[in-house]
């Protein structure tokens, strides 16, 4: 038996996408039905978040396809899907696993509030560099050294630039599904290991920064000339994820949520603009503000303890 209003929408003939939302997961098509004018808003729905349906989230009933992307030390990346269907054609979730998960994900993952902090170059000097310090030991970033080394990630290079000190890797994020353009989202780590953040920067790196940002820029258009320029943004992070330099390309177009908030993220090109006029010699001297979450160990072992001790 035939329902009326579906019957009205399998008569969708495409005609072209006006607009989607790679973080919202939504898209805008327009059409024709029965030769008139017609916009189908499609949106991906939420997870359901019952305990017996996460309870069983990994197993066959729920995701019966499974295909991995990538996997570098602790973390795993997959393509999924709840129906048949050829992946990564048919994925409808991308699946990160970091096994085993250590506290500081936990916290860095789990719903929090969010404080806005004003780092001194004294509390950077006698708090954060120590932790920044702690951050870099025990083997923390030997997925990112894998990377550096080629071995890991290898295939998915965009470009090098091979030089030991003033060279890069760019690759594609694993949270792109290299296919949609307007969610382009890439990385480039550098060679260079004793850059662990922007606060280790130096007037003298400003050269530096501004070639390694034209090469990045050239790298990702040889690779995908559709794209031009002025469709890129290029940023850093302060705090970052992980203490190893490393600069964020990305879609103007994408949506990348608190990680391109103010407080976050930080243009290239401003840098290396700060870089060429302040008055001192390094980033280590001047005064960032920027966010914490709440269960982050930065708020919770040193801004905390500071704000505790002034009030």
């Amino acid at each position: 038996m035939s329902v009326p209003e579906v019957d009205t929408l399998r008569k969708f003939v495409f005609e072209r996408l006006l607009n989607e939302d790679t973080r919202m997961k939504l898209v805008n098509i327009l059409g024709k039905i029965d030769g008139k004018p017609a916009i189908i808003i499609a949106e991906k729905t939420a997870f359901d978040t019952s305990p017996e349906f996460l309870q069983a989230f990994a197993q066959p009933a729920n995701l019966s396809q499974l295909s991995v992307i990538e996997n570098n030390d602790i973390y795993y990346w997959y393509h999924a899907s709840q129906t048949s269907g050829e992946l990564p054609q048919h994925a409808e979730v991308k699946l990160t696993l970091i096994y085993p998960a250590t506290d500081a994900h936990i916290r860095k993952y789990s719903v929090q509030n969010v404080r806005m902090v004003t780092e001194t170059p004294e509390i950077y000097r006698e708090h954060v560099k120590p932790y920044i310090e702690l951050k870099t030991a025990y083997g923390r970033l030997n997925w990112v050294y894998n990377i550096l080394e080629k071995k890991a990630e290898a295939e998915s290079i965009i470009f090098e630039d091979n030089d030991p000190v003033n060279g890069f890797i760019l690759s594609p994020d694993l949270k792109w599904d290299r296919k949609t353009m307007s969610s382009l989202y890439a990385m480039a780590i550098v060679h260079r290991r004793d850059i662990k953040s922007i606060r280790d920067l130096k007037k003298t790196d400003a050269p530096w920064l501004r070639e390694m940002q034209k090469k990045i820029i050239q790298g990702l258009r040889t690779k995908y000339p559709e794209v031009d320029e002025d469709q890129l943004r290029v940023y850093v992070h302060y705090q970052p994820s992980y203490y190893h330099f490393h600069i964020h390309v990305v879609s103007i177009s994408h949506d990348g949520g608190g990680g391109q908030v103010a407080g976050k993220a930080i243009l290239l090109q401003n840098i290396i603009s700060q870089l060429e006029t302040m008055a001192v010699d390094g980033l280590d001297q001047v005064e960032f503000a920027y966010s914490l979450g709440e269960e982050s160990e930065l708020w919770q072992n040193v801004f905390l303890k500071l704000k505790n001790k002034i009030e």
